[in-house]
Order: C-alpha cells, then structure tokens, then sequence
C-alpha cells in the first residue's frame, strides 16, 4: 500500500522470500519483513537547500524456522529496527561546474526478540559530511574527420565519516556495495541500513564525450575512476562479532589506499551497432580483474540483438545473447506506412541466453513469443533459472493485453525489461528504459 503527497509518500508492504538453495553452494536467505512501513520524500526551502528523509519501522524475521539456512545450526537475531536517513545539501555552481556541500545521518534502534550478548536493545548515530563537484568543458574538434563537440568532465568527491562500533551480528540488510561507477561515489560502502563504513577518502574521475553538434547524440564516451583512502577504513565486510557487547567487533580493516581503477568506454558506430565495456584493474596485482564487454545491433523498431562477454577473474566467464525480434509480419510501424490492416498479425521471437563458459552450461534463460493481432497482444514466456549444477527451476507466463485497456494473465513484462537490453514494448511509441547491464 502506498499513497503520495506533495514530494512525499508513505508506505507499507509485507516482504516474504523463498530462496532456491544449491547443498553444494548454499547461501543465506534475506530476512522476511512482516511488516515494513515507512515514509520518505524531499523538500526544496530557503535560497536553494535541498532537505531528504526517509523512516521507517520494520520487523525482520527468519523465512525458516529462526535459522537462515535449515542445516543451519546457529539461529540469526531477530526483532525490530526503526531507522531514519537525513541529509541536507546546498548546491552551488553554474551551467559548466557544480559543487554541492552534503551533511547526512544515518539513526538506527533495535529492540530484539532474544538477547544479543546480554543486550535485547541498542541504538546509534553516525553523521557524514561530503562535498562533490562536478565541471564541464567543452571544445570544437575532429573525429575521423567528422566535426564533433568533445567534452570533459572531471568529478571529485570527498567523504568524511567518522568511526563508530557496530555489532556484526546486526546485519539484517546490509551488504558491501558492488563495484562500479556508482558505488564508488557511494558515501557509505554498504548497502542498507546496518552498515556505516568510516570514511576518510576522495573518489576522482573523469570522462570525455564526443557528440555531434547539431543534434547532441553521443558517438563516444570514455571514462575512469578510482578512490584514494587517507587512512585504514575499519569498518569492513570481513569482521567477527566480540564476546564483549560493549567491545567494538574484530574486523580486518582495509590499509589499500588506492582502489582498483575503473576504465569505461561505450561507442556509437552507426546508428545501429553499440559497443560498451568496464575494466576492473587492479595496481596490487597489476592485472584486469574483471572485464565486461557488450556489442548491441539495432537496425529498427523492435528489432534488436545483443552479446555481452563477462569475466571475473578465477570465478566466472559467461557469455550471454539477448534480442527481440520479428519472424513472421510487419511491424506496427510498418503496417501503419504500408496501410495495411490494423488487425493483421505478427509474431516476436523474445528472449536472453546467460551461458557459462567456466561450467559449459547454460545457467540461465528466457525465451518466449510474443504475438501482436493489432486489437490484441499475446505473449508467452518460459524462464529457467539454475538452482544447482544439475538442478533448475522452470515457469511459464501467459498474458493476454487488450490494447487500450487492460492485460490478463501471470505479466511477463518485467522479465523481458530487466532482461533484454533494447526490449521494447509492443504497440508503444516509446520504448522503455533498456536494461544496462555492462557497468554494473
């Protein structure tokens, strides 16, 4: 249940999780929330502050029975938090550089079910202070003797957090951040509420576009990132809890000043082929640790074919296809042109193929038809998803859409967006977001 009001919403939803465990790789489940209710929004006041809050109290329990695993022998903490997140910032700047100054609070309570070392409650306050700046350059040049606008772009942010004990057995959301563009202008290295790393860091990067000058599309892009910590941050993923509920954890800290660096790249070689890569290098082991590239071809409407390479170094190789694309009739837009009949019909092949290179199997797959009668769109999608190195799990999605008024049956849709990069909708003008997935 949600309602929204005037730049805030409230919320609230029940979470339940049911996970597919491999005996030989098994991992731990995410906590249900029975419930979770919250409020958050933003607010704009005086000479141009910027004001964000976000609230809320949640129940975490066990999708088990009290133990994240059911061979599991220890049961995982249980109970409720109320936690809130502030920050106030005041950009400055004009059209070519931006510098915004950022004070932020994280607040969490806890009340559990059972003593956690001699303690049923606890609470903390942990502030962060930040500053990020943003400037743009741009000048006239040639590209393989085309005309283009080539722009710089450097960004650095600095973030100071200071330290403060956590218990690590207090975890019910929290998770280090992956590592891509994003997380490395992250304020907090963890994801959720639980974890808060100390800071004391400067992120720096930079990217250069090349863009035509009359319409503004984007024929190159080029980037690179990397953190600096000025000193060890204490605050880690790899901590043991301390039989002292008064003591801070044993976490080993990270003494790494430099971060790998982040190498990106994306390039329009025509108006139909894409290509996009990242590059994780690392200076301490002086070689690419984990590399993505991905090639897209998109000659029209509807129709589009993707490949994307994926390698992390000593864990997994996979390669994966994805497209959608017609087999049989026209496309809406070219029936329109042709002034064919509305009503004629025309099947889509959909579908994304994740194959591993390591284990010489496909992990996982979506595939489906979708059939669109002008009046009416059918579709039918099976997803299979590997729950083992010989065990999978298979569904299949059947809907029915009435164009202009309504869609019956399991949606699909959800499946073939986050899936498909390029996947667009049937009978839309627009297509939606497509899935990016190289810089993740």
């Amino acid at each position: 249940v949600r309602r929204d009001f005037d730049g805030w919403s409230s919320y609230a939803r029940v979470h339940r999780w049911q996970v597919l465990q491999d005996d030989s790789a098994r991992i731990e489940a995410p906590y249900d929330r029975t419930p979770q209710v919250g409020v958050r929004g933003t607010q704009r006041f005086g000479d141009g502050f910027e004001f964000a809050l976000e609230t809320e109290l949640n129940r975490f329990t066990n999708p088990t029975d009290g133990r994240a695993d059911p061979l599991a022998t220890t049961l995982r903490p249980t109970g409720v938090r109320w936690h809130a997140l502030g920050s106030l910032a005041r950009p400055f700047g004009t059209p070519g550089w931006t510098v915004t100054p950022r004070v932020a609070f994280n607040a969490a309570s806890y009340s559990l079910d059972e003593p956690l070392a001699g303690r049923r409650s606890s609470s903390r306050v942990i502030p962060t202070l930040s500053l990020d700046s943003h400037w743009q350059f741009e000048r006239d040049a040639s590209w393989f003797g085309r005309d283009v606008r080539q722009t710089l772009e450097p960004r650095l942010m600095v973030v100071n957090t200071p330290y403060r004990a956590q218990d690590a057995r207090l975890a019910f959301d929290a998770a280090p951040r992956d590592f891509n563009f994003e997380s490395l202008y992250a304020e907090n290295a963890f994801s959720g509420v639980d974890r808060v790393s100390d800071a004391h860091q400067l992120t720096a990067g930079v990217t250069t576009r090349f863009l035509d000058p009359a319409t503004g599309a984007e024929a190159l892009r080029l980037g690179m990132v990397q953190r600096y910590l000025f000193r060890d941050q204490r605050i880690t993923s790899d901590c043991t809890p301390s039989a002292d509920p008064l003591a801070a954890p044993d976490c080993t800290p990270l003494t790494q000043r430099f971060s790998d660096l982040l190498l990106l790249g994306s390039t329009n070689l025509s108006r139909r082929w894409t290509l996009d890569g990242s590059i994780q290098y690392s200076p301490d082991l002086k070689r690419t640790v984990r590399s993505i590239l991905g090639a897209r071809y998109s000659p029209g409407p509807y129709r589009t074919f993707g490949v994307t390479y994926r390698l992390a170094r000593g864990l997994s190789e996979q390669l994966e296809l994805g497209w959608q694309w017609p087999v049989y009739g026209r496309t809406p837009a070219e029936a329109a042109a042709s002034g064919g009949g509305e009503c004629k019909g025309s099947w889509y092949s959909v579908g994304r193929i994740n194959y591993s290179m390591r284990d010489s199997r496909i992990t996982d797959s979506v595939i489906g038809f979708e059939y669109d009668a002008g009046c009416w769109i059918g579709r039918v999608v099976a997803e299979r998803l590997s729950t083992g190195r010989s065990e999978a799990t298979t569904r299949l999605l059947l809907q029915l859409e009435l164009v202009g008024l309504s869609r019956l049956g399991s949606n699909p849709l959800q499946v073939l967006k986050d899936n498909i990069p390029g996947y667009k909708l049937l009978r839309e003008e627009r297509s939606m977001p497509a899935a990016t997935r190289t810089y993740d």
